[in-house]
């Protein structure tokens, strides 16, 4: 079994490589309008557009990839938290 360690860091660099990132970005709690679920079960990156909510949840066509649909909302919230704790993994010990 991996460790705490290298699971956030293979992670880490499985974002910047799939996604083409240059640094990992801050995450939030997401609605795919897609699902037709009532609340938000998804996590993607906060949309840097200034005109929107940093808490809104929908997904809008500027919004940055990827929209991860989890399943669960409790589960998202517990992704995000995680992510937006671990972006600096692997840049570090």
């Amino acid at each position: 079994m991996i460790g705490l360690y290298d699971a956030r860091r293979a992670a880490a660099e499985w974002l910047r490589d799939e996604y083409d990132l240059e640094e990992l970005p801050e995450w939030r709690v997401a609605a795919d309008d897609d699902t037709g679920r009532a609340e938000p079960q998804c996590i993607a990156p906060v949309c840097p557009d200034p005109e929107h909510e940093r808490t809104d949840a929908t997904v809008y066509s500027c919004c940055p990839e990827p929209v991860v649909d989890v399943g669960d909302r409790l589960l998202a919230e517990y992704l995000v938290a995680l992510l937006n704790d671990d972006r600096g993994a692997g840049e570090s010990k």
